[in-house]
């Protein structure tokens, strides 16, 4: 039936109508597609990467460390770290699953991690998007249940990641050092470094000294995941960025000495050694009591056992060669000595008021440590015996600046500049320095006496010692002592030059103190310190401590002709350096040098002939 006009009029405008809905419907469509694929691609384009593509670090491992033989002192080892990898952004409902108590309690009871923790790392990644180690160096039994459980754990992963080694437990693990992994605090700073989570830092010892070269630089690769955020391949067009591993290091440190000084230091609660190559400063064995195994700090402290080596009182990470400082005792007569005859107060006859068992100054009586006295003694006979009433005279003919002068010259009262981190420099207190403790003049001449002596106020490290020791073998010569001997890779590596001049005096001031503390051993306060077949010399010194027992002291070199070893050492709370320490340093020789030694003189012989008829020590002079 034929539409009337009316009716065929309003169908038609009806279809004008739905038709020009439809168009409008596909125009917007068009214009949506059009934003979406050409306005917003690359935007859009970088969110869909972002949902199913993770960016994975590949952790660098650190440089391994040597001594100058070859023998490995540090690496890193592979090991199992169990994390939590955040979900892909549509994956909103699996990610809720890890907030659940069931999961927390779940990975927290397979771990062994608190699940306090274990929730603040998930969010932690969530919030990243990076993944966070919920355990790191995972014992197998708790990588096998991990394993086990792993297809009901959604985001929980395993990865193996390098671990910090040092093969040898707590043998110079201060002067190694330990790596522990970067916190927050730390990582805000060192981001711009290329420092990321969960990168290890070094925290003492050549581990800090040479981060920049043991550290070396993470990888990266672009992995695909699934829904439940495991990995499915590596990301294809965008290949992986591989980590380039830090340089290793070759120290001058010799693993023969350093057992050697070990084992010889094996009953010493609390003290320090320290063993230097005179000819070059490098350093041959340091030892630091008490000593720490570094790779408790790789596997992970727990808080009760941090407190216990950061707040002991005997404070097992100090690093008491370094950062002990002690009166120097008689050891510092060797600088009274030198400054005296450099000055022209003494030669080596020269013959000063008798020792009777103390010195008149003013009002005080100032005490020898041989109370019946060592009666006339000349500057070397003075030395060898340690006579406080000698030395006492030395003193007040030089005076406290040429005393301090002559301190400084050794390398005394300022940091070695040796490649550890946080030296301390010492004390070497001079009339400026009294003048700002007492007051402008307000303070007694008679404190030079017991500078003289090496008492007061005087302060010294241990390795500053040993540079003593060392400068006094070789003729005054400035070294500095130095632990890193060369870097893998790296052509131009070398040590910087001695901090200070060195000590100038005549041959004819060094050839008296070689005697002198040739005699020392030979005769002096430090035979117990002999051994048949190798000439040593050496000094022997006692500190007083006002907190208790007093500290013993002792440095030498050897073999005495041809020094090739200088060392010091400081036991606390022990006695008398010739008696507690002198032992200590024999012991070391015997195992370094041993009898076979080449280095034979004419005192050597006599040594060796006279040592072979008895080992007998009654009557020996070994008050200091």
């Amino acid at each position: 039936m034929a539409l009337s006009a009316p009716e065929r009029q309003a169908r038609e405008q009806r279809f004008r109508l739905l038709a020009g809905v439809a168009l409008a419907g596909f125009g917007l469509v068009t214009l949506g597609l059009l934003r979406l694929q050409v306005a917003e691609h690359e935007r859009y384009a970088e969110l869909s990467k972002e949902n199913r593509v993770r960016l994975e670090v590949l952790r660098a491992p650190r440089g391994a460390i040597y001594d100058r033989n070859g023998e490995l002192l540090a690496d890193s080892a592979p090991s199992f770290t169990i994390l939590f990898s955040p979900f892909p952004a549509e994956s909103a409902q699996r990610a809720a699953v890890t907030r659940t108590s069931v999961w927390l309690s779940r990975v927290s009871k397979l771990t062994g991690v608190d699940s306090n923790d274990v929730r603040r790392l998930v969010s932690q990644a969530n919030h990243s998007g990076h993944s966070s180690p919920l355990l790191r160096d995972a014992p197998f039994a708790v990588l096998a249940g991990v394993e086990e459980s792993r297809a009901e754990l959604p985001g929980i992963e395993v990865q193996v990641e390098p671990l910090r080694r040092y093969p040898n437990g707590a043998l110079a693990a201060h002067l190694l050092g330990y790596a522990g992994e970067i916190n927050d605090t730390e990582l805000d700073s060192l981001t711009d470094q290329g420092y990321q989570s969960g990168d290890l830092l070094g925290r003492s010892g050549v581990e800090k000294s040479y981060e920049e070269i043991l550290r070396g630089h993470d990888g990266a690769e672009y992995v695909v995941v699934n829904a439940m955020g495991k990995r499915v391949s590596a990301l294809a067009g965008e290949p992986p960025r591989p980590p380039v591993p830090g340089h290793d290091l070759v120290l001058t440190l010799d693993l023969k000495v350093q057992r050697a000084l070990e084992a010889a230091m094996r009953n010493v609660a609390r003290g320090a050694a320290v063993v230097v190559d005179p000819r070059d400063g490098g350093i041959l064995a340091l030892v630091s009591r008490p000593a720490f195994d570094p790779n408790e700090f790789s596997h992970g402290l727990s808080y009760e056992r941090w407190n216990e080596l950061n707040s002991a009182a005997a404070n097992p990470l100090l690093d008491r060669a370094i950062q002990g400082m002690y009166p120097p005792g008689s050891t510092f007569k060797i600088v009274s000595m030198m400054a005296g005859m450099r000055a022209g107060v003494v030669n080596p006859g020269t013959r000063l008021q008798p020792c009777t068992g103390h010195y008149q100054f003013g009002s005080r009586a100032f005490g020898c440590w041989k109370h019946e006295g060592h009666g006339s003694l000349n500057l070397v006979e003075a030395l060898a015996k340690s006579c406080d009433v000698y030395f006492y005279q030395v003193g007040l003919a030089l005076g406290l600046p040429r005393l301090e002068e002559a301190a400084r010259e050794f390398g005394l009262g300022e940091r070695t500049g040796v490649d550890l981190p946080e030296e301390r420099r010492g004390l070497v207190p001079g009339e400026s320095w009294y003048d700002r403790r007492f007051g402008a003049g307000r303070w007694s001449k008679g404190l030079v006496l017991n500078i003289a002596i090496g008492q007061g106020e005087l302060l010294v490290t241990p390795i500053q010692l040993a540079l003593l020791c060392a400068e006094s073998a070789n003729g005054g010569h400035a070294v500095r002592p130095h632990i890193v001997r060369a870097v893998r890779g790296v052509q131009d590596f070398h040590q910087p030059k001695p901090l200070q001049a060195g000590f100038a005096a005549p041959p004819r001031a060094w050839e008296a103190l070689h005697q002198a503390m040739e005699d020392v051993v030979d005769d002096g306060t430090a035979t117990l310190a002999r051994i048949p077949g190798i000439s040593i010399a050496g000094k022997t010194g006692t500190a007083q401590n006002p907190h208790g027992k007093d500290h013993a002291l002792f440095v030498c070199y050897a073999p005495a002709n041809q020094p090739t070893l200088a060392m010091s050492f400081v036991v606390e709370n022990s006695g008398h350096g010739g008696v507690i320490c002198a032992p200590i340093a024999s012991e070391v020789l015997r195992r370094v040098l041993g009898s076979d030694s080449t280095h034979v003189t004419p005192l050597m012989a006599r040594h060796a002939a006279r040592d072979t008829l008895a080992a007998d020590t009654t009557g020996v002079e070994s008050g200091d």
